[in-house]
């Protein structure tokens, strides 16, 4: 289905705003910086995003929307929270893969990094972001039902909060800025992620 001019517009914006965040910096990421980048006058801008925050929450959610779709058709899964089914090791293993993968889009840590900096001056970017993670832990706490159906909503809610800090550290740390990415490394996250999604070792 053809996109509308609208819809056009907007990707475009939101292109700028990331090429802004990841080659500019936070310090670069007033309204007037997304606009010049866009080739667009302010209020062009403001017509489809009113506020910075607003621009910044459009950002992740379609970040988010992207890497969602990626994962399911690299692993054949369903990820919506309320999906149904058993999720298998098999399957965990496929996801967790592509998930890590996901993960060291250098570019990608750039402009997360550069939104955690805006949001710790910037409450209502930290409301964008909170929103962000709470919507990122939804889905993945739909995976960790499907691979423990016996769980209770807290302690479902509570391990895929671990699996996301587990990933979005390992974002950071496995990149080139910190430079901890190794084979074995990889494994290991992996393996941990998948005991925390079904709570037990293969051959238990």
């Amino acid at each position: 289905m053809t996109e509308s001019k609208g819809a056009l517009r907007k990707a475009a914006l939101l292109d700028a705003a990331v090429d802004v965040l990841v080659t500019k910096g936070n310090a670069n990421a007033a309204m007037r910086d997304f606009a010049a980048a866009a080739g667009v006058r302010i209020g062009h801008l403001q017509h489809y995003f009113p506020t910075r925050a607003d621009l910044i929450r459009a950002v992740l959610e379609r970040t988010l929307e992207r890497s969602l779709q990626r994962l399911a058709e690299v692993a054949g899964l369903d990820l919506e929270p309320d999906a149904a089914g058993e999720l298998t090791r098999d399957d965990s293993h496929r996801l967790l893969t592509a998930l890590l993968q996901e993960h060291s889009d250098l570019e990608d840590v750039k402009m997360h990094l550069e939104i955690w900096a805006l949001a710790s001056s910037d409450e209502q970017a930290a409301s964008a972001l909170r929103s962000f993670y709470a919507q990122y832990a939804g889905h993945v706490q739909g995976v960790v039902r499907r691979g423990r159906t016996d769980l209770h909503h807290s302690a479902a809610a509570g391990i895929a909060a671990a699996i996301v800090s587990l990933f979005e550290g390992a974002a950071v740390t496995r990149s080139s800025i910190a430079g901890l990415r190794t084979e074995p490394g990889d494994q290991a996250i992996i393996h941990t992620a998948q005991w925390l999604i079904h709570g037990k070792e293969p051959s238990q």
